[in-house]
């Protein structure tokens, strides 16, 4: 059944596991037992077959040379094909001599004499054990098609769902979901549906790190409710959380960490080598085998190996390296109970208050997403939007309409919210009275935790949207067909002629015909792919790019235009101020004839007192510490025109005289104002 979901999944469907009678394997495998049967026992009907046909037919062949040599016929008549390797996996007798005297001397030959002989003349003879050929391949079909249905219901989650599970009627505890994501978002999940041991005992699931929870009846499917969508009154009136509210946040929402733990290498291992490619490449290797190139198979799994082992480092690492945006547990002050008391970052809950302040010369993150209720900081937004221009928090207003207007985190009140993962650079107390912090903090309200908030999902982002990219794959698959095409022409004749000359066994004719067919796809290619990788990797590096994504270097090479936001992504953030226009008093003479009423540009140096004052007086610079920081536009601008930013009286003035109107810096309370 379909579940009613977010917009942030593309379908949500519930799902119901079917028994497993068979000792913990479903009934997909009753066939398989049946098969396996009657197999087995055609084996050991057969068994010893092929041995007994080859002994016979050499008896038969010594006969009919007694008899060709009774008879006075020539030797050489009958000794051509003393060399040629016969087809003992055929019972059919019907090329040996029939003569009426041969059956004497072909009973009296000695079973051991004729193996003895054999074996000195260095003659392949069946083991004496072995079935009959059409046994043995039967044999070998079924256990081939029992590791394609456990494989391919490890590889396909659809097909998965489809043969382990069966359609429930709503979500409820011991079901499952199947959870398919929005396109570029991830992989498709089944997930369990739990169910929570409070009170409330809330049902939920958790995909990709993320907790969603199930409506009570069943039918629908809701992102966790973190405080977000309320009023803005109803945040300045908050008076911090209870004992009996923060036991059932901490239920509900659990600690605000980001924990990423990274699979063991045999997890890691076991995962890349049951691939479809890995096996596909054993098989082949396995295939050789068979084929006594033992030293070419052997070293084909050994490379295998050790390309799997080193791809399941890789993935190791990656996610160590994931791990080091987990910042350590940090003390907090937190108003529990009208009281503040000392808890870690960790133990933070959404609806809490607490206190944020840097003291220090060491760096302060942002624990999670808050919105200041007092004070006013400035921090680096560098982790979230990639500009390293500070930015200036201020306090949330509760006055007039602005109190009933809901919480936009986005847009309206962005300039008001501090988001997790972000550097706190500098603060401002507010006022001391009876609700400031104990340790002249800003006082916060916790919005988001965890891998709720905004560095969360930048960190859910990372670790479950690296998906394969799968390029040109219709011409793969044209081209990939038309070999096929080939291989079977080939297999089909070779299987024609070794049938037609009978001096090759039915195994080895077999054998070489599925060696041909899986030649199409050459189990070197993923190594020779990752070689190429990691050949384009080690360029990039020598050019001073890194790439984060290796996997989509192959796509790379169909980019023919490549488009960036700005130059500072790619060179520098220090930018030099060339020049200003102004508007020109008279537009028919001033603009050169135009018409646009504006006059020429006018170097930095040379710019008018009116230019001068604009861009000295508006401005976000702040100051943080001994330093001024903020856009490097305003930086380049104020040193082009050739003042000097003073953050200690924040005043504005020209470096060769003092002027005669310094601009002030523009108060808080706005992010642009003039100087008049």
């Amino acid at each position: 059944m379909t579940i009613a979901c977010p917009a942030t999944l593309q379908s949500v469907v519930a799902l119901r596991r079917r028994p497993r009678p068979l000792l913990g394997f479903g009934i997909e495998y009753l066939p398989f037992i049946f098969l396996y049967i009657y197999a087995f026992h055609w084996c050991w009907e057969t068994s010893g077959k092929p041995f007994a046909a080859a002994i016979a037919h050499e008896a038969a062949k010594h006969a009919a040379k007694q008899f060709t040599k009774n008879s006075g016929y020539a030797e050489a008549f009958v000794e051509h094909d003393d060399h040629d390797e016969e087809d003992y996996g055929s019972h059919s007798l019907s090329a040996s001599p029939t003569h009426e005297g041969a059956s004497g001397p072909a009973a009296s030959v000695n079973e051991t004499a004729i193996v003895d002989a054999m074996h000195a003349a260095e003659r392949k003879l069946p083991n004496p054990l072995l079935p009959d050929f059409w046994a043995v391949l039967f044999v070998f079909v079924i256990v081939v098609l029992n590791a394609l249905v456990w494989f391919v219901q490890r590889w396909s989650l659809r097909v998965r769902s489809c043969v382990q599970y069966e359609p429930a009627d709503r979500l409820e505890p011991g079901t499952f979901a199947y959870v398919t994501p929005l396109p570029h978002q991830g992989a498709a999940a089944i997930v369990r549906v739990e169910e929570e041991s409070g009170p409330g005992r809330r049902r939920f699931i958790v995909y990709h790190r993320q907790k969603f929870e199930v409506k009570p009846d069943g039918s629908a499917l809701q992102e966790l409710a973190m405080p977000v969508g309320r009023r803005i009154g109803d945040f300045l009136e908050a008076a911090g959380l209870d004992e009996g509210a923060a036991a059932d946040a901490r239920e509900r929402y659990g600690p605000n960490a980001l924990r990423v733990e990274p699979p063991s290498f045999k997890e890691a291992f076991v995962e890349q080598i049951l691939g479809p490619v890995p096996v596909f490449q054993i098989f082949c290797a396995s295939l050789w085998l068979l084929d006594e190139y033992w030293n070419y198979a052997l070293f084909n799994m050994f490379a295998i190996g050790m390309y799997e082992c080193t791809t399941a480092f890789g993935r190791i690492k990656n996610m160590q390296a994931l791990m080091g945006m987990k910042k350590a547990a940090t003390p907090v002050q937190v108003l529990r109970q009208h009281k503040w008391v000392t808890l870690t970052t960790e133990d933070l809950l959404p609806g809490d208050l607490f206190s944020l302040s840097k003291t220090g010369a060491e760096e302060v993150t942002v624990p999670c997403d808050a919105l200041l209720l007092r004070g006013s900081a400035v921090v680096n937004e560098a982790t979230m939007t990639g500009e390293s221009t500070p930015q200036l928090k201020e306090a949330v207003s509760g006055e007039g309409e602005a109190r009933e207007e809901v919480l936009d985190l986005e847009r309206a009140h962005r300039v008001h919210v501090l988001f997790s993962g972000t550097i706190l650079m500098q603060h401002n107390p507010p006022p001391k009275d009876s609700n400031a912090p104990p340790d002249a903090g800003c006082l916060c309200y916790c919005l988001r935790t965890g891998f709720g908030s905004s560095q969360g999902k930048l960190v859910r982002m990372i670790e479950f949207s690296q998906e394969k990219v799968l390029t040109d794959t219709k011409e793969v698959l044209a081209l990939l067909t038309l070999l096929l095409v080939f291989a079977l022409i080939s297999a089909g004749y070779v299987l024609q002629r070794g049938l037609r000359e009978g001096k090759r066994s039915q195994y080895e004719l077999v054998l070489r015909c599925v060696l041909i067919l899986t030649s199409v796809v050459p189990p070197e290619l993923p190594m020779q792919t990752a070689v190429a990788v990691n050949t384009s990797l080690f360029a990039l590096f020598r050019a001073g790019v890194f790439c984060t994504e290796p996997f989509r270097i192959p796509f790379a090479g169909r980019v023919e235009y490549a488009l960036f936001d700005k130059t500072g992504t790619l060179t520098t953030d220090q930018l030099v101020a060339v020049g200003t226009w102004a508007p020109c008093p008279d537009k028919a003479r001033g603009d050169g004839g135009t018409g646009t009423g504006v006059a020429g540009m006018v170097a930095m140096g040379e710019s008018s007192r009116e230019a001068c004052i604009v861009l000295a007086g508006c401005h976000s610079l702040v100051r943080v510490g001994e330093r001024v920081v903020g856009d490097p536009v305003e930086t380049a601008a104020i040193a082009g025109i050739g003042w000097d930013f003073q953050p200690a009286d924040n005043r504005a003035v020209p470096r060769a005289a003092p002027a005669p109107a310094p601009a002030p810096l523009p108060q808080r309370g706005s992010s642009f104002s003039t100087v008049s």
